[in-house]
């Protein structure tokens, strides 16, 4: 009877040590996924006052009054449905600039010869992620300075969007810049600030349609 009972102890251990090492490989195969959707989370915090701080960097909300450091336009509140496209930028000194869209985030560094730590808002909530980090779509989408580029935090998010709007698709960051390079030539290097009348005209109606 105590040898039966010895066998059947013996059995059962080895089922719950069957089933741990199942469970234990089940969570390996999910943590990948897991991974790839929280980076950008954990990247991001907020600080005692609200502020938001991304990879050690603080970011902080334009002001109602403000204009981009780039074309001297308004600058979208978060509020706003144009504010998905603002963008922002962090100086060596450590100093909050603002553009009301990406293209001119970048035609500032090319005129200003700098390198700016550089932000976009995610498309679907607003909230701030490193341009590099981003998913970047290029479409038929009306921005304020008319470069047709939306951000996005994942792969999954850029392709919902991209499958409801024809014509959509992923491209990389350094389309923005060529398309940024291109206004820039255009302007001459005069004007306003680098970007063309036709873009100076349509940024106008923008400014007005704000309310600010």
């Amino acid at each position: 009877m105590k040898y039966r009972l010895g066998i059947s102890a013996l059995i059962a251990m080895s089922l719950l040590t069957a089933c741990g090492n199942t469970e234990d490989e089940a969570k390996k195969e999910e943590s990948p996924k897991t991974t790839a959707s929280t980076t950008q989370t954990e990247n991001q915090t907020k600080d005692s006052n609200g502020t938001t701080v991304v990879d050690g960097i603080t970011l902080k909300e334009p002001a109602k009054d403000e204009v981009c450091a780039f074309c001297n336009m308004t600058v979208y509140q978060k509020s706003d449905e144009m504010g998905a496209f603002t963008a922002q930028a962090v100086d060596k000194d450590g100093k909050n600039l603002f553009f009301d869209d990406a293209g001119c985030m970048l035609n500032y560094e090319r005129k200003h010869d700098v390198t700016l730590d550089k932000y976009v808002r995610n498309y679907d909530d607003k909230s701030w992620m490193k341009l590099d980090d981003a998913v970047v779509v290029k479409g038929d989408i009306k921005t304020p300075m008319h470069y047709g580029f939306a951000y996005f935090k994942d792969d999954a998010s850029a392709k919902a969007f991209t499958d409801k709007h024809k014509g959509a698709k992923i491209v990389k960051v350094s389309d923005i810049d060529d398309v940024a390079h291109e206004k820039y030539k255009a302007a001459n290097g005069g004007g306003h600030h680098g970007d063309s009348k036709e873009d100076h005209k349509d940024s106008e109606e923008h400014s007005d349609n704000s309310g600010h």
